[in-house]
């Protein structure tokens, strides 16, 4: 396990920190940052659908053995690749930064004084390390909950549920695969939703011009970041919802099997969708000669966070720690929200302000006409009246 967290850590920050700096080198274009953000999302979701078929095939033709053995062979063929195919490189700057080394006493002494002098990029790293250990616990806890589920649904009455295999248990494997497809379908739909923000937050922009910052991935390598950190604060706060949901359901309960596997998808889905926007985020306010470094933080509080959930399940209920999960994204959320500029809330207030001013006014504008037309109804109900009554309108 302590080998499993050096490589854990070396895989979150090492090929991210390298992309970033080979992707400046070579100058590639600045609009296709975050599509290599969302790629990374998309195929690491396609390589553990693929792994797990192939996990099934070697478990039956080789034993239970047989699923390590391609793991061994999978991490040599990884390194040959690496060692042959990728060239090293430092964060360096300019050429003169070609040769400059530092020690590791240093890089974390920067580091660290970094982190002081800009609060927001602390809270950046508690918001990440909150997410990603949000979904480590959700990991952890996802399959003992569906199976509680399951055998509620079982006891009453309800078999062969999507989702369950002959034994009316979960069907691990096939729920795993729909997962994966999930983060797979949400990397595709993020810059759809990108889009979207953008388009809600472009009058915010035009009323007051919010900030901008220059980051690897938006045309003309511009990003409004009040757009990526709105789009990510909303992604926390639904998944909170979609976790929390199933906390308030009994294992007894019919519906509780189908209704969690849906909201577990469902969370899959915004995964995809806000992981891309994560990426974008270190950019914007991570130096990339540091980004090693900084990036290893968010990875200390995911195995605290993770080790505490799991310590905590045996004194507690699965649901409770789900609970956690979900307050771990709500506070994600609003620590993400809190990196919105006061020129940006401001700017929003005096939008919402406006918007509600202009409803007030339509909906005015709406009850005169309303009432305009039940007069008019009136009259001519009254002039009806009249005429079946035999009288003269025009002596009227």
């Amino acid at each position: 396990r302590v080998v499993g967290g050096v490589t854990t850590n070396l895989l979150n920050i090492v090929f991210e920190a390298w992309v970033d700096t080979e992707y400046r080198i070579r100058r590639l274009p600045e609009e296709k940052y975050e599509i290599i953000m969302r790629d990374s999302v998309i195929v690491s979701n396609l390589a553990a659908i693929a792994s797990g078929c192939l996990s099934h095939l070697l478990a039956e033709t080789l034993g239970p053995v047989g699923p390590f053995e391609g793991a061994v062979t999978s991490t040599a063929v990884a390194f040959a690749m690496i060692f042959i195919m990728w060239g090293e490189n430092y964060g360096k700057h300019s050429e003169s930064d070609e040769h400059q080394t530092f020690s590791s006493y240093e890089g974390w002494k920067d580091t660290l004084k970094f982190i002081k002098s800009d609060t927001r990029v602390l809270r950046m790293c508690l918001i990440q390390g909150f997410s990603l250990g949000s979904l480590h616990i959700f990991i952890f806890l996802w399959s003992p909950l569906l199976k509680e589920f399951a055998e509620g649904a079982s006891l009453a009455g309800k078999t062969q549920l999507l989702g369950m295999d002959e034994h009316n248990a979960p069907a691990y494997g096939l729920i795993f695969g729909a997962y994966m497809a999930a983060g797979v379908l949400g990397g595709f739909c993020s810059p759809i939703f990108r889009k979207f923000v953008s388009l809600l937050m472009s009058p915010l922009s035009k009323a007051s011009g919010a900030k901008t910052a220059v980051v690897h991935g938006e045309e003309n390598g511009m990003l409004r970041s009040m757009d990526v950190e709105f789009q990510s604060a909303l992604c926390y706060f639904f998944c909170s919802v979609l976790l929390l949901t199933p906390c308030f359901m009994s294992a007894s309960n019919e519906h509780a099997f189908s209704v969690s596997l849906f909201l577990f998808v469902a969370y899959e889905f915004m995964v995809g969708i806000y992981s891309p926007c994560e990426g974008v985020i270190r950019s914007i306010y991570i130096p990339s000669d540091s980004r090693g470094a900084i990036m290893a933080i968010p990875t200390v509080i995911v195995n605290m966070a993770v080790a505490f959930a799991v310590v905590s399940t045996e004194a507690v209920s699965k649901q409770t720690s789900l609970a956690f999960v979900s307050l771990l994204l709500a506070a994600a959320g609003c620590l993400q929200l809190s990196l919105i500029s006061k020129s940006d809330w401001l700017c929003i207030s005096e939008w919402l302000g406006h918007a509600k001013s202009c409803s007030l006014q339509h909906i005015c504008l709406l009850g005169h006409s309303v009432k305009d037309m039940i007069l008019a109804t009136g009259e001519i109900m009254h002039c009806g009246y009249k005429l079946s009554e035999g009288y003269d309108l025009e002596d009227d």
